[in-house]
């Protein structure tokens, strides 16, 4: 089954490039990993080759496109089960395999309904199933360093994966960024000086966009630390505010447990004098766990 999604599709003449990637950037920064860099001293991540990360994401959201007097309500469940292969490794660098192995999708809008599954026959005449079968078994080459942050990428390019409709359903591409950690773990090494209650701020910029975030420990023992965070930008193309926890397993940094939730609004005006606004509220839940740890 599927529905008329007209002025969200990439190749629609209705929206300027400009505004499609104002609407993208928003989904970016609901979907990016905040990242955790707490101490001066950085973290020596190890890996051995075949190493295996699985990670399942839940995303649920609601969102609105308006043009004018126009609006386009959109709301989406959707999971996702990826996962991160070493292929080789050295005490310098780490080279990764990361692809989607499954997705299930339900999207509802217009008073229908588009249910998605990888792992059932698609409808060949849906561009929406087309674009989300698109992204599932691609795989994303990634080198990172021994501090975990992305050396360089490898990832495919396809204007399917990359609708704005697609990424409305929560499942936008990950984003390799240069420099960034790698949102699998955080940069967080446990000691018996770390308590309750320590904080910090990081930054980082993606796409030219500032990203400040404040951190702060809410709990902690010798196994694992919990780390709550909140996050603002506010910008002339974009308000977002966010909230989350991470749970971090000190032994590895491995984020075991993330839960995400995100209100974002952008505006664009047109030549025409027509307003162009986009909201979306996210929760995101993902859980990671090393293929045969215990």
């Amino acid at each position: 089954m599927g529905f008329n999604l007209y002025f969200l599709t990439i190749s629609n003449p209705f929206m300027s490039n400009e505004i499609k990637f104002k609407i993208t950037i928003i989904v970016f920064f609901l979907l990016a990993s905040f990242t955790i860099k707490a101490q001066e001293n950085r973290r020596i991540f190890k890996f051995n080759v075949g190493d295996e990360f699985q990670r399942e994401i839940l995303v649920n959201s609601n969102s609105a496109l308006q043009r004018g007097d126009q609006t386009l309500e959109i709301s989406s469940v959707s999971s996702l089960s990826k996962s991160y292969i070493v292929k080789s490794s050295s005490a310098t660098a780490t080279n990764l395999v990361v692809k989607i192995n499954k997705m299930d999708n339900l999207i509802n809008s217009l008073g229908k309904q588009l249910y998605y599954n990888s792992e059932q026959k698609i409808d060949s005449s849906s561009t929406i199933q087309k674009a989300l079968a698109y992204m599932v078994n691609k795989p994303a080459d990634v080198t990172i360093d021994q501090y975990g942050d992305v050396v360089s990428s490898n990832v495919y390019k396809s204007e399917f994966a990359t609708d704005t409709l697609v990424a409305f359903a929560g499942v936008t591409p990950e984003v390799f960024e240069k420099g960034v950690l790698l949102g699998l773990f955080a940069d967080l090494t446990y000691n018996t000086n770390l308590k309750k209650g320590f904080n910090w701020t990081d930054s980082v910029t993606i796409n030219k966009q500032k990203l400040n975030t404040k951190f702060w420990v809410e709990d902690v023992n010798d196994k694992i630390t919990i780390v709550k965070f909140s996050t603002a930008i506010v910008s002339p193309m974009l308000n977002s505010n966010s909230n989350g926890t991470y749970v971090v397993e000190n032994a590895t940094g491995l984020i075991r447990e993330r839960l995400i939730y995100s209100v974002s609004t952008g505006y664009q005006s047109s030549a025409g004098g027509i307003l162009y606004a986009v909201s979306r509220s996210t929760s995101i839940s993902e859980k990671t766990q090393k293929k045969g740890a215990k």
